[in-house]
């Protein structure tokens, strides 16, 4: 009985709990959250800044206290030379899968005829989200872009690792495997990246955009990883900011 007990104390039924410490409820809020991230990516006025998505995503793990940081002096030092050389290599390998097999697969097929079409190629994608957003906002597209990447690189490092793997991993990760929690962050987490291109309908970057997602999902996996092995954030934040950051490094 007293095995039984403790047991069921460290597990208690679904319906118990509070929702969003379900899986059912992890998977409905983060779904939701991709609605309104979606909305404030294409309807919206401030269209395609989805502020209240980046609020939501930052506060609810806040509210409900499921992410852990800790002290980053227990963060082993020899783990912060390896962020940098993980991040770079991430971005390579990546972006040589993608630009040298995925899209030339999709333009051998007919589905675009060049690799530099905005419809297949992750850069010419964003150009064009930003030329449509400049005529919307009513200005110039170099200020969007500007205001854009200023405000991913600010935000996503923190507040996607606070949600995706503070909350979503965390949350299930209580009472799931660290496998399954893992898989199921970095999903929700590459999946989200569809939405930012609403903007562009009816003419959505599908391959592009496909392509977008499919580079989140290893990186979220990794992420998910060092999080499972440091029982902390400071390194996926890290090595989050440092990914999103490169690409401004090489241009």
């Amino acid at each position: 009985m007293g095995p039984l007990h403790a047991i069921t104390e460290d597990k208690p039924a679904e319906g118990k709990r509070k929702f969003a410490e379900t899986r059912y409820g992890v998977v409905a809020i983060s779904f939701a959250l991709m609605v309104i991230a979606g909305v404030e990516s294409s309807v919206v006025p401030w269209a395609p800044f989805y502020i209240v998505y980046a609020a939501l995503a930052t506060l609810i793990p806040i509210k409900l206290g499921t992410y852990r940081f800790g002290s980053i002096k227990d963060v082993p030092w020899w783990w912060w030379p390896i962020c940098p050389v993980i991040a770079i290599a991430m971005q390579a390998i990546l972006s040589v899968i993608l630009n040298s097999g995925y899209a030339r697969v999709v333009v051998a097929m007919g589905g675009v005829e060049r690799l530099d079409d905005p419809l297949i190629a992750i850069p010419p994608m964003f150009d064009a989200m930003f030329a449509k957003a400049a005529d919307k906002l009513g200005m110039a597209k170099s200020t969007v872009s500007t205001l854009y990447f200023t405000f991913i690189v600010l935000w996503a490092g923190a507040g996607e690792e606070l949600y995706f793997r503070g909350y979503v991993q965390g949350t299930l990760r209580k009472r799931h495997s660290a496998r399954y929690a893992i898989t199921v962050a970095s999903a929700l987490f590459a999946v989200r990246h569809y939405m930012q291109m609403l903007l562009l309908l009816p003419k959505y970057p599908i391959f592009a955009a496909t392509a977008w997602v499919v580079m989140a999902f290893p990186l979220g996996i990794l992420l998910g990883i060092f999080y499972e092995r440091t029982k902390s954030l400071w390194l996926p934040v890290a090595i989050h900011y440092l990914f999103n950051i490169i690409p401004f490094l090489i241009q």
